[in-house]
């Protein structure tokens, strides 16, 4: 064993250890006994605010932590060949009789797959802690059932109690509707506890998904997983408080139920006896007093508000309308998040992503006080991973000229769909760091503000017979690259989209083959990572089918494999089926790649290494003028200058003590203040002190970020100053 697998298997134990502690929570935690003792382990904690700190928050600081020191750049810790010879070790030992030996392959697979790890680990304790708690629940609440006596009820008072039918129907309705609230609201625990993992996954560079050895697609399993069970308590929550509000308003304004007083019932009827969603709206005196609910100067709005015995305040009223527009706000983000949206319209789903979800953080927050310490591990996590990533590319692309573009090259592909299709190859220069990193099928974001504010993700491949050239191929299909073509076409660089409208008309035929243009600046973030390779490893062979564009992932990997000789102990044969009607794409990404990769493969082929295989198969009409584009070459500009700064890849990321220290930073600060907040600041009567937690984690991660970016470049500007 090496020391990377040592280093990975130290680290995995380390984040087991301290998970184990919200398993027995989970596992535990919801009985009458667990509760007690959880609750006997901080008897002074009198709010509950540091039990969830250490049973939710804690695990998650250690095993991040522990990723961030013990594992190093790359695919994991572990080769793929040794994975690979690993797994077929312990798959043959299975079938032995050791029970270790078959609990070591379980967690093996358990580790190894995203969805039995959701279950496994998320989803069952989250299950049993709900089913215990609302036995809990329904235990407590036998014991005031009406019809349950003891020995110092006499016969006589059992007596009057069932003669009086009407009171003692109410009493049963009463009790079970009670129960039913007390369950919706362990539903509703379970929901915050499912997000407390939910954006884990969802995570730039998380060190986690590395130690589990997981591909960013694999991870999104468990970001689903995770999301649809804080989905189901959060809405089985909601629907069941709206059930036992009706019922409550029911039985006060319009049933024969005789409980209210006489006093009470004209100013009930000016309010919430006219709608049963006015017990949703808060009174105009409610809003004039900013969220505020002071026992002091409380207003008396009815003779008993729609989830409370006790007459109706504001704080009532505000926790009613804050669970209900989170409820609107999760069903929202539910619909937009449906699989055909989502593959169909993914631009509709991004934007009720981004604006559906913090919505529902934020009436989360509000509806309930103790809601920010149990997001507590989701929101610090994200805030500690994915904030600086943001900050870090948002200050650099304010301060630099832009990435430094070396070649552009327009290949014409057109169709019947687009007449004037191309497809665009733009080299661009990376430092050596951001080369090292590279792994095929990695991802780059282009923005170029001009056009639009939004980054785009392009697939990025090596350029053979260049160590610091990188290259992103993209066909003309979107507005964005429709926009990219016409400023080529248009030889300048516009100020605004309308530009380039205007200028569309101006340009003749002669514009788009002068080869002199001047780009607008470009910023390249890059990457966003990619584990095919492990893919493709663990196969003795692999059959891959690409059409058209869609070669562009394919193109480094088949260097690789063609070049590597760890593939020559694995895989063998590899073929490659293409699928394409241009042929002026055929014919450069032949020979670009293509021409290189069967030289190398060959060679290797005679010393028994791998073997690959190119089918390309032209679907293109030779009699149509459209598909048979022989004769349309590739255009080559010349660009006036190659400004900017080579593409350079965050410096978040595993085994970086930048990211070691910028992770432990806003973890801490951000729980601590969260905490503060919470224990000191928050008060229960008044609602809009609950978003204060959540601001300070916010501002947190921001400042923290800010700081290491700027001491990062101080350090880098000195250590290029005095370099010889």
């Amino acid at each position: 064993m090496d020391d990377k697998s040592r280093n990975r298997r130290l680290a995995l134990l380390t984040a087991a250890s301290g998970y184990s502690i919200t398993l027995l929570y989970l596992l535990y935690g919801g009985t009458s006994q667990g509760k007690h003792w959880f609750r006997n382990l901080l008897p002074h904690d009198s709010n509950g605010g540091a039990l969830l700190l250490i049973v939710f928050t804690l695990p998650l600081f250690i095993a991040n932590t522990a990723a961030l020191l013990l594992l190093k750049d790359g695919a994991a810790a572990t080769g793929y060949n040794e994975t690979k010879e690993s797994n077929l070790h312990t798959n043959r030992r299975a079938h032995q009789t050791s029970c270790y030996v078959k609990i070591q392959y379980t967690m093996r697979r358990i580790l190894a797959s995203s969805r039995l790890f959701t279950v496994a680990f998320v989803i069952v304790p989250c299950v049993a802690f709900f089913l215990c708690s609302a036995q809990r629940h329904y235990s407590s609440a036998m014991g005031t059932y009406p019809m349950q006596t003891d020995s110092s009820i006499d016969n006589i008072n059992k007596t009057a109690l069932l003669e009086d039918n009407d009171d003692y129907n109410y009493q049963i309705a009463a009790w079970r509707w009670k129960l039913v609230h007390h369950i919706s609201n362990c539903s509703a625990i379970v929901g915050l506890i499912a997000f407390s993992h939910l954006l884990i996954p969802a995570s730039k560079h998380s060190p986690l998904i590395v130690l589990l050895n997981w591909t960013p697609q694999e991870a999104l399993i468990m970001h689903k997983y995770a999301g649809r069970l804080a989905i189901c308590g959060v809405v089985l929550h909601g629907f069941g408080h709206l059930m036992h509000a009706y019922w409550r308003w029911w039985s006060l304004f319009v049933s024969d139920y005789d409980i209210i007083a006489e006093s009470n019932v004209l100013q009930s009827r000016n309010w919430m006896e006219k709608s049963f969603w006015r017990g949703f709206i808060p009174p105009m005196e409610c809003w004039q007093q900013k969220f505020r609910s002071n026992n002091s100067t409380e207003i008396d709005f009815g003779p008993g508000c729609i989830n409370n015995d006790d007459s109706c305040s504001c704080l009532d009223f505000w926790i009613n309308f804050t669970g209900l527009f989170g409820l609107i706000a999760l069903l929202v983000l539910i619909a937009g998040s449906l699989n055909h949206i989502r593959r169909n319209h993914y631009k509709v789903f991004y934007v009720v992503h981004i604006i559906a979800a913090p919505l529902f953080i934020l009436a989360s927050v509000l509806h309930y006080n103790r809601a920010i310490m149990y997001m507590c591990p989701s929101l610090l996590y994200y805030a500690s991973q994915t904030v600086p990533v943001y900050v870090e590319s948002w200050l650099s692309r304010r301060q630099s000229k832009g990435s430094r573009i070396l070649s552009v090259s327009k290949i014409p592909c057109p169709s019947h769909q687009r007449p004037n299709g191309n497809v665009l190859s733009i080299e661009f220069e990376a430092s050596q760091d951001t080369m090292n990193k590279f792994q095929p099928g990695s991802y780059c974001t282009l923005q170029i503000p001009s056009l639009s504010m939004v980054a785009h993700p392009f697939t990025v491949n090596i350029v053979p017979g260049h160590s610091n050239r990188l290259r992103i191929l993209m066909r003309q299909i979107g507005p964005f690259t429709t926009q990219i073509v016409e400023l080529l076409e248009c030889k300048g660089q516009p100020e605004a989209n309308q530009y380039i409208q205007e200028e569309k008309k101006e340009c003749n035929a002669e514009s788009q083959y002068n080869s002199t243009i001047s780009l607008p600046k470009m910023h390249i973030n890059a990457y966003g990572t990619s584990q095919r390779m492990a893919q493709l490893y663990h196969h003795d062979s692999a059959l891959i089918v690409a059409g058209g564009i869609g070669i562009t992932p394919y193109l480094s990997m088949l260097t690789e494999i063609a070049s590597s000789s760890q593939a020559s102990s694995t895989l063998k044969p590899v073929v490659l089926h293409w699928i394409c009607r241009d042929a002026a794409l055929i014919r450069y990404v032949h020979e670009q790649y293509f021409a290189a990769i069967l030289d190398k493969s060959n060679g290797s082929d005679q010393g028994g290494g791998v073997s690959i295989r190119i089918v390309t198969h032209f679907t293109g009409s030779h009699d149509n003028a459209y598909c048979y584009n022989d004769g349309l070459e590739t255009v080559s500009y010349k660009l006036n200058t190659c400004d900017g700064t080579p593409v350079k890849s965050s410096d978040y990321s595993v085994s970086n003590t930048r990211s070691l220290v910028t992770f432990a930073t806003i973890f801490c600060f951000g729980t601590a203040a969260a905490m503060y907040f919470y224990t000191y600041l928050q008060s229960v009567e008044i609602v809009s002190t609950r978003i204060l937690g959540l601001l300070a984690i916010c501002i947190t991660s921001i400042v923290i970020s800010t700081i290491s970016f700027m001491v990062s470049s101080r350090c880098q500007t000195e250590k290029v100053k005095y370099l010889p």
